[in-house]
Protein backbone atom coordinates (compact mmCIF):
# COMPACT_ATOMS: atom_id res chain seq x y z
CA UNK A 1 0.00 0.00 0.00
CA UNK A 2 1.67 3.06 -1.42
CA UNK A 3 1.60 6.12 1.16
CA UNK A 4 2.27 10.15 1.06
CA UNK A 5 5.08 11.36 1.24
CA UNK A 6 5.13 12.80 5.16
CA UNK A 7 5.05 16.55 4.47
CA UNK A 8 2.22 16.11 1.27
CA UNK A 9 -1.32 16.28 3.19
CA UNK A 10 -3.24 13.85 1.36
CA UNK A 11 -5.68 15.43 -1.39
CA UNK A 12 -9.57 15.37 -0.53
CA UNK A 13 -10.79 16.41 -4.07
CA UNK A 14 -13.76 19.00 -3.51
CA UNK A 15 -15.99 16.86 -5.71
CA UNK A 16 -20.08 17.98 -4.37
CA UNK A 17 -22.06 19.57 -6.01
CA UNK A 18 -21.64 22.41 -3.60
CA UNK A 19 -18.28 22.63 -4.05
CA UNK A 20 -17.98 22.98 -7.64
CA UNK A 21 -20.85 25.67 -7.07
CA UNK A 22 -19.02 27.36 -5.02
CA UNK A 23 -16.19 27.35 -7.35
CA UNK A 24 -17.92 28.50 -10.66
CA UNK A 25 -20.19 31.17 -8.32
CA UNK A 26 -16.24 32.94 -6.91
CA UNK A 27 -15.32 32.93 -11.14
CA UNK A 28 -18.10 34.16 -12.66
CA UNK A 29 -18.51 36.79 -9.53
CA UNK A 30 -15.66 38.27 -10.42
CA UNK A 31 -15.77 38.53 -13.89
CA UNK A 32 -19.11 39.87 -14.04
CA UNK A 33 -18.34 43.04 -11.07
CA UNK A 34 -15.33 43.34 -13.61
CA UNK A 35 -17.75 43.44 -16.76
CA UNK A 36 -20.19 45.45 -15.19
CA UNK A 37 -17.56 48.21 -13.50
CA UNK A 38 -15.17 48.53 -17.19
CA UNK A 39 -17.51 49.67 -19.66
CA UNK A 40 -14.43 50.38 -21.86
CA UNK A 41 -14.10 46.25 -22.64
CA UNK A 42 -17.90 46.50 -24.27
CA UNK A 43 -16.50 49.63 -26.60
CA UNK A 44 -13.71 47.96 -27.33
CA UNK A 45 -15.20 44.07 -28.17
CA UNK A 46 -12.40 43.12 -25.37
CA UNK A 47 -15.53 41.25 -22.93
CA UNK A 48 -15.40 38.79 -25.66
CA UNK A 49 -12.04 37.46 -24.99
CA UNK A 50 -12.58 38.04 -21.57
CA UNK A 51 -15.87 36.04 -21.30
CA UNK A 52 -13.87 33.03 -23.26
CA UNK A 53 -10.70 33.67 -20.70
CA UNK A 54 -13.04 33.27 -17.86
CA UNK A 55 -14.83 30.20 -18.67
CA UNK A 56 -11.37 28.82 -19.62
CA UNK A 57 -9.94 29.77 -16.09
CA UNK A 58 -12.92 28.58 -14.63
CA UNK A 59 -13.11 24.78 -16.67
CA UNK A 60 -9.17 24.33 -15.96
CA UNK A 61 -10.05 25.17 -12.49
CA UNK A 62 -12.80 23.28 -11.45
CA UNK A 63 -11.14 20.40 -13.34
CA UNK A 64 -8.07 20.43 -11.20
CA UNK A 65 -10.28 20.85 -8.15
CA UNK A 66 -11.66 17.42 -9.03
CA UNK A 67 -8.62 15.08 -9.71
CA UNK A 68 -8.17 12.63 -7.33
CA UNK A 69 -4.82 12.78 -5.72
CA UNK A 70 -3.71 14.56 -8.69
CA UNK A 71 0.22 13.72 -10.23
CA UNK A 72 2.81 16.85 -9.07
CA UNK A 73 3.81 17.50 -12.94
CA UNK A 74 -0.10 17.56 -13.84
CA UNK A 75 -0.80 20.00 -10.87
CA UNK A 76 2.21 22.03 -11.80
CA UNK A 77 0.64 22.13 -15.36
CA UNK A 78 -2.46 22.97 -14.14
CA UNK A 79 -1.04 26.20 -12.30
CA UNK A 80 0.72 27.34 -15.27
CA UNK A 81 -2.21 27.09 -17.90
CA UNK A 82 -4.08 29.19 -14.93
CA UNK A 83 -1.51 31.36 -14.35
CA UNK A 84 -1.40 31.88 -18.16
CA UNK A 85 -4.99 32.53 -18.75
CA UNK A 86 -4.78 35.04 -15.75
CA UNK A 87 -2.15 37.08 -17.34
CA UNK A 88 -4.31 36.85 -20.56
CA UNK A 89 -6.96 38.69 -18.22
CA UNK A 90 -5.06 41.00 -16.73
CA UNK A 91 -4.15 41.81 -20.07
CA UNK A 92 -7.69 42.95 -21.44
CA UNK A 93 -9.10 44.44 -17.99
CA UNK A 94 -7.74 47.49 -16.26
CA UNK A 95 -9.58 46.38 -12.75
CA UNK A 96 -6.16 44.65 -12.18
CA UNK A 97 -6.95 44.09 -8.15
CA UNK A 98 -10.03 42.38 -8.84
CA UNK A 99 -9.22 39.79 -11.72
CA UNK A 100 -5.80 38.74 -10.05
CA UNK A 101 -8.41 37.88 -6.65
CA UNK A 102 -8.65 34.90 -9.07
CA UNK A 103 -4.79 33.71 -8.12
CA UNK A 104 -6.57 32.70 -4.81
CA UNK A 105 -8.24 29.80 -6.32
CA UNK A 106 -4.68 28.76 -7.68
CA UNK A 107 -3.49 28.94 -4.74
CA UNK A 108 -5.86 26.83 -3.09
CA UNK A 109 -5.41 23.93 -5.49
CA UNK A 110 -1.93 24.06 -5.52
CA UNK A 111 -1.77 23.86 -1.73
CA UNK A 112 -3.73 20.63 -2.06
CA UNK A 113 -2.21 19.08 -4.66
CA UNK A 114 1.44 19.73 -4.33
CA UNK A 115 3.67 18.33 -1.16
CA UNK A 116 3.85 21.39 0.95
CA UNK A 117 7.09 22.67 0.45
CA UNK A 118 6.60 22.38 -3.34
CA UNK A 119 3.01 24.05 -2.95
CA UNK A 120 5.20 26.98 -0.94
CA UNK A 121 7.46 27.33 -3.82
CA UNK A 122 4.79 27.35 -6.21
CA UNK A 123 2.94 29.89 -4.88
CA UNK A 124 5.69 32.17 -4.28
CA UNK A 125 6.58 32.09 -7.95
CA UNK A 126 3.07 32.82 -8.54
CA UNK A 127 3.07 36.05 -6.59
CA UNK A 128 6.32 36.84 -8.18
CA UNK A 129 4.81 36.36 -11.78
CA UNK A 130 2.30 38.39 -10.66
CA UNK A 131 4.29 41.08 -8.89
CA UNK A 132 6.17 41.30 -12.23
CA UNK A 133 3.18 41.88 -14.67
CA UNK A 134 1.61 44.77 -12.34
CA UNK A 135 5.23 46.20 -12.79
CA UNK A 136 4.31 46.08 -16.49
CA UNK A 137 0.89 47.53 -16.42
CA UNK A 138 0.93 50.03 -13.12
CA UNK A 139 3.57 52.17 -11.82
CA UNK A 140 5.67 50.79 -8.56
CA UNK A 141 3.94 52.29 -5.54
CA UNK A 142 0.42 50.68 -7.00
CA UNK A 143 2.31 47.15 -7.57
CA UNK A 144 3.83 47.30 -4.13
CA UNK A 145 -0.12 47.88 -2.89
CA UNK A 146 -1.49 45.27 -4.67
CA UNK A 147 1.24 42.93 -4.31
CA UNK A 148 1.29 43.21 -0.36
CA UNK A 149 -2.50 43.10 -0.63
CA UNK A 150 -2.31 39.71 -2.41
CA UNK A 151 0.43 38.62 -0.47
CA UNK A 152 -1.83 38.75 2.54
CA UNK A 153 -4.82 36.91 1.14
CA UNK A 154 -2.62 34.22 -0.04
CA UNK A 155 -0.83 33.60 3.63
CA UNK A 156 -5.18 33.51 4.23
CA UNK A 157 -5.68 30.84 1.61
CA UNK A 158 -2.60 29.04 2.38
CA UNK A 159 -3.44 28.34 6.03
CA UNK A 160 -6.97 27.82 5.27
CA UNK A 161 -6.49 25.17 2.62
CA UNK A 162 -3.88 23.38 4.78
CA UNK A 163 -6.24 23.32 7.73
CA UNK A 164 -9.25 22.07 5.62
CA UNK A 165 -7.50 19.38 4.04
CA UNK A 166 -5.95 18.68 7.51
CA UNK A 167 -9.30 18.31 8.63
CA UNK A 168 -10.13 16.21 5.85
CA UNK A 169 -7.69 13.88 6.37
CA UNK A 170 -7.96 13.52 9.73
CA UNK A 171 -11.72 12.43 8.96
CA UNK A 172 -10.32 10.43 6.40
CA UNK A 173 -7.84 8.55 8.94
CA UNK A 174 -10.38 8.40 11.37
CA UNK A 175 -13.13 6.60 9.59
CA UNK A 176 -10.21 4.23 8.20
CA UNK A 177 -9.30 3.49 11.47
CA UNK A 178 -12.64 2.88 12.24
CA UNK A 179 -13.14 0.43 9.59
CA UNK A 180 -10.30 -1.71 10.66
CA UNK A 181 -11.41 -1.49 14.45
CA UNK A 182 -14.61 -2.93 13.24
CA UNK A 183 -12.80 -5.13 11.13
CA UNK A 184 -10.22 -6.38 13.81
CA UNK A 185 -13.49 -7.13 16.70
CA UNK A 186 -15.21 -9.06 13.63
CA UNK A 187 -11.65 -11.15 14.06
CA UNK A 188 -11.80 -11.37 18.00
CA UNK A 189 -15.32 -12.64 17.72
CA UNK A 190 -14.73 -14.99 15.49
CA UNK A 191 -11.72 -16.20 16.58
CA UNK A 192 -13.59 -16.29 20.61
CA UNK A 193 -16.35 -18.30 19.05
CA UNK A 194 -13.25 -21.14 17.11
CA UNK A 195 -11.88 -21.14 20.83
CA UNK A 196 -14.99 -21.98 22.48
CA UNK A 197 -16.44 -24.42 20.60
CA UNK A 198 -12.92 -26.36 20.33
CA UNK A 199 -13.27 -25.59 24.39
CA UNK A 200 -16.36 -27.52 23.94
CA UNK A 201 -15.22 -30.19 21.82
CA UNK A 202 -12.37 -31.08 24.57
CA UNK A 203 -15.45 -30.73 27.25
CA UNK A 204 -17.33 -33.38 25.72
CA UNK A 205 -14.51 -35.79 24.23
CA UNK A 206 -13.42 -35.58 28.31
CA UNK A 207 -16.80 -36.11 29.89
CA UNK A 208 -19.60 -37.33 27.75
CA UNK A 209 -17.11 -39.55 25.39
CA UNK A 210 -15.66 -41.25 28.41
CA UNK A 211 -18.88 -42.00 29.52
CA UNK A 212 -19.79 -43.15 26.66
CA UNK A 213 -16.68 -45.61 26.29
CA UNK A 214 -17.34 -47.06 29.48
CA UNK A 215 -20.91 -47.49 29.46
CA UNK A 216 -20.34 -49.18 25.47
CA UNK A 217 -17.73 -51.46 27.52
CA UNK A 218 -20.16 -52.14 29.84
CA UNK A 219 -22.90 -53.14 27.54
CA UNK A 220 -20.71 -55.49 25.33
CA UNK A 221 -20.07 -57.70 28.89
CA UNK A 222 -23.99 -57.71 29.01
CA UNK A 223 -23.89 -58.97 25.76
CA UNK A 224 -21.12 -61.67 26.43
CA UNK A 225 -22.32 -62.94 29.64
CA UNK A 226 -26.31 -62.41 29.89
CA UNK A 227 -26.31 -66.55 28.92
CA UNK A 228 -24.03 -67.57 30.90
CA UNK A 229 -23.77 -65.62 33.60
CA UNK A 230 -26.73 -63.62 33.88
CA UNK A 231 -25.28 -62.24 37.51
CA UNK A 232 -22.33 -60.31 36.02
CA UNK A 233 -24.49 -59.32 33.03
CA UNK A 234 -26.76 -57.55 35.42
CA UNK A 235 -23.56 -56.72 37.61
CA UNK A 236 -22.29 -55.18 34.28
CA UNK A 237 -25.49 -53.39 33.63
CA UNK A 238 -26.06 -51.66 36.48
CA UNK A 239 -22.84 -50.27 36.52
CA UNK A 240 -23.16 -48.90 32.75
CA UNK A 241 -26.83 -47.87 34.19
CA UNK A 242 -25.07 -45.88 37.46
CA UNK A 243 -22.35 -44.51 34.18
CA UNK A 244 -25.27 -43.45 32.22
CA UNK A 245 -26.58 -41.44 34.99
CA UNK A 246 -23.41 -39.90 35.82
CA UNK A 247 -22.90 -38.73 32.02
CA UNK A 248 -26.51 -36.90 32.18
CA UNK A 249 -25.92 -34.93 35.04
CA UNK A 250 -22.18 -33.58 33.81
CA UNK A 251 -24.28 -32.97 30.35
CA UNK A 252 -27.00 -31.15 32.76
CA UNK A 253 -23.96 -29.07 34.48
CA UNK A 254 -22.29 -28.02 31.14
CA UNK A 255 -25.44 -27.07 29.66
CA UNK A 256 -26.40 -24.89 32.89
CA UNK A 257 -22.80 -23.23 32.66
CA UNK A 258 -23.59 -22.54 29.10
CA UNK A 259 -27.59 -21.30 29.49
CA UNK A 260 -27.55 -17.12 30.25
CA UNK A 261 -29.83 -16.43 33.62
CA UNK A 262 -31.85 -13.77 33.56
CA UNK A 263 -31.56 -13.25 37.55
CA UNK A 264 -27.67 -12.01 37.01
CA UNK A 265 -26.43 -14.24 39.58
CA UNK A 266 -28.58 -12.22 41.99
CA UNK A 267 -30.77 -14.25 44.54
CA UNK A 268 -34.08 -14.63 43.34
CA UNK A 269 -35.96 -12.32 45.88
CA UNK A 270 -33.73 -9.85 45.10
CA UNK A 271 -34.24 -10.06 41.25
CA UNK A 272 -37.90 -10.24 41.62
CA UNK A 273 -37.80 -6.46 43.66
CA UNK A 274 -36.58 -5.72 40.70
CA UNK A 275 -39.12 -6.48 38.25
CA UNK A 276 -41.56 -4.96 40.96
CA UNK A 277 -39.72 -2.01 41.10
CA UNK A 278 -39.88 -1.42 37.31
CA UNK A 279 -43.68 -2.03 37.36
CA UNK A 280 -43.87 0.35 40.33
CA UNK A 281 -41.98 3.12 37.89
CA UNK A 282 -44.67 2.27 35.47
CA UNK A 283 -47.06 3.37 37.61
CA UNK A 284 -48.46 -0.04 39.26
CA UNK A 285 -48.78 -0.05 43.28
CA UNK A 286 -47.28 -3.66 44.05
CA UNK A 287 -46.69 -5.10 47.14
CA UNK A 288 -44.16 -8.03 48.05
CA UNK A 289 -43.63 -10.39 50.69
CA UNK A 290 -41.88 -13.40 51.23
CA UNK A 291 -42.81 -16.41 53.05
CA UNK A 292 -40.22 -19.13 54.53
CA UNK A 293 -36.17 -18.30 54.61
CA UNK A 294 -34.99 -17.86 51.01
CA UNK A 295 -32.56 -20.60 50.30
CA UNK A 296 -30.99 -20.72 46.85
CA UNK A 297 -32.36 -23.09 44.11
CA UNK A 298 -31.35 -24.68 41.08
CA UNK A 299 -30.77 -22.38 37.95
CA UNK A 300 -33.96 -23.80 36.49
CA UNK A 301 -36.44 -23.53 39.22
CA UNK A 302 -34.73 -19.70 39.91
CA UNK A 303 -35.74 -18.83 36.09
CA UNK A 304 -39.11 -20.07 35.87
CA UNK A 305 -39.99 -18.91 38.72
CA UNK A 306 -38.73 -14.67 38.00
CA UNK A 307 -40.13 -15.58 34.26
CA UNK A 308 -43.57 -16.32 36.13
CA UNK A 309 -43.34 -13.22 37.88
CA UNK A 310 -42.18 -11.16 34.94
CA UNK A 311 -44.62 -12.70 32.62
CA UNK A 312 -47.62 -11.87 35.26
CA UNK A 313 -46.71 -8.62 35.74
CA UNK A 314 -45.96 -7.54 32.32
CA UNK A 315 -49.78 -8.88 31.21
CA UNK A 316 -51.12 -6.49 34.66
CA UNK A 317 -49.61 -3.66 32.98
CA UNK A 318 -50.87 -4.23 29.63
CA UNK A 319 -54.35 -6.11 29.52
CA UNK A 320 -55.61 -5.79 33.16
CA UNK A 321 -56.38 -2.67 33.60
CA UNK A 322 -55.20 -2.85 37.04
CA UNK A 323 -54.01 -0.36 39.87
CA UNK A 324 -52.32 -2.85 42.09
CA UNK A 325 -50.83 -6.32 42.43
CA UNK A 326 -49.94 -8.43 44.92
CA UNK A 327 -47.00 -11.00 44.93
CA UNK A 328 -45.81 -13.59 47.73
CA UNK A 329 -43.07 -16.04 47.19
CA UNK A 330 -43.30 -18.78 49.29
CA UNK A 331 -40.40 -21.04 50.44
CA UNK A 332 -41.54 -24.79 51.83
CA UNK A 333 -39.28 -27.56 52.79
CA UNK A 334 -40.05 -29.17 49.89
CA UNK A 335 -41.07 -26.86 47.36
CA UNK A 336 -41.28 -23.16 46.44
CA UNK A 337 -44.59 -20.87 44.89
CA UNK A 338 -44.99 -17.94 43.51
CA UNK A 339 -48.50 -15.95 43.63
CA UNK A 340 -49.50 -12.70 41.99
CA UNK A 341 -52.87 -11.61 41.99
CA UNK A 342 -54.03 -8.12 40.32
CA UNK A 343 -57.04 -6.23 41.03
CA UNK A 344 -57.71 -5.66 37.31
CA UNK A 345 -60.71 -6.80 35.08
CA UNK A 346 -59.73 -10.34 35.05
CA UNK A 347 -59.22 -12.80 31.62
CA UNK A 348 -62.47 -13.02 29.38
CA UNK A 349 -61.05 -15.58 26.98
CA UNK A 350 -60.15 -18.99 28.60
CA UNK A 351 -57.05 -20.03 26.47
CA UNK A 352 -54.01 -19.42 27.39
CA UNK A 353 -51.35 -16.47 25.62
CA UNK A 354 -47.96 -17.09 23.92
CA UNK A 355 -46.94 -16.51 27.35
CA UNK A 356 -48.84 -18.35 29.83
CA UNK A 357 -48.32 -21.69 27.27
CA UNK A 358 -44.72 -21.42 27.31
CA UNK A 359 -44.59 -20.94 31.60
CA UNK A 360 -46.94 -24.30 31.74
CA UNK A 361 -44.07 -25.90 29.16
CA UNK A 362 -41.15 -24.99 31.63
CA UNK A 363 -43.42 -25.56 34.58
CA UNK A 364 -44.48 -28.77 33.94
CA UNK A 365 -40.80 -29.73 32.66
CA UNK A 366 -40.06 -29.37 36.62
CA UNK A 367 -42.86 -31.59 37.40
CA UNK A 368 -44.65 -28.39 39.00
CA UNK A 369 -48.28 -26.90 38.94
CA UNK A 370 -49.17 -23.75 37.63
CA UNK A 371 -52.76 -21.58 38.32
CA UNK A 372 -53.87 -19.18 36.20
CA UNK A 373 -57.69 -17.98 37.18
CA UNK A 374 -59.86 -14.98 37.48
CA UNK A 375 -60.36 -14.61 41.41
CA UNK A 376 -63.81 -14.51 43.18
CA UNK A 377 -63.21 -11.26 44.39
CA UNK A 378 -62.32 -10.00 41.08
CA UNK A 379 -59.18 -9.57 39.12
CA UNK A 380 -56.63 -12.53 38.20
CA UNK A 381 -54.26 -14.83 39.78
CA UNK A 382 -51.56 -16.58 38.77
CA UNK A 383 -49.80 -18.97 40.90
CA UNK A 384 -46.54 -21.57 40.28
CA UNK A 385 -45.42 -23.93 43.22
CA UNK A 386 -42.38 -26.04 41.87
CA UNK A 387 -41.20 -28.99 44.01
CA UNK A 388 -37.52 -28.14 45.52
CA UNK A 389 -36.23 -31.73 45.27
CA UNK A 390 -36.72 -32.17 41.71
CA UNK A 391 -33.92 -31.62 39.26
CA UNK A 392 -34.51 -34.72 36.80
CA UNK A 393 -36.44 -33.63 34.36
CA UNK A 394 -35.09 -30.09 33.86
CA UNK A 395 -33.32 -31.15 30.64
CA UNK A 396 -36.40 -31.46 28.80
CA UNK A 397 -36.58 -27.54 28.75
CA UNK A 398 -35.78 -26.12 25.46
Amino acid sequence: MSTSPPDRPRYIAPSTFSQSLALHFTVLAFAGVTLFTQRDMWQDGTWFWYVVGVLAFDLVADRASRSDNPPVKLTIIAQIVLTIILLVLLYLSDFFFLTSMLSFLIVSVVQSCLPRRQAYLANAVLLGVLALAYALFTNINATIQIVLGLGAGFIFMIAFTQLATSEQQARRELERANAQLAEYAAQVEQLATIRERNRLAREVHDTLGHYLTVINVQLEVVAKLIDSNPARAKEAAVKAKALASEGLNEVRRSVVALRPTPLEDKPLPEAIRGLIETSRDAGLMVTFEQSGAARPLSPELETVLYRAAQESLTNIRKHAHASAADVRLTYEVNAVSLRVRDNGVGRKDAEDNVGLSALRERVAALDGTVLAENHLEGGFVLEVALPVSNTHSAMRET
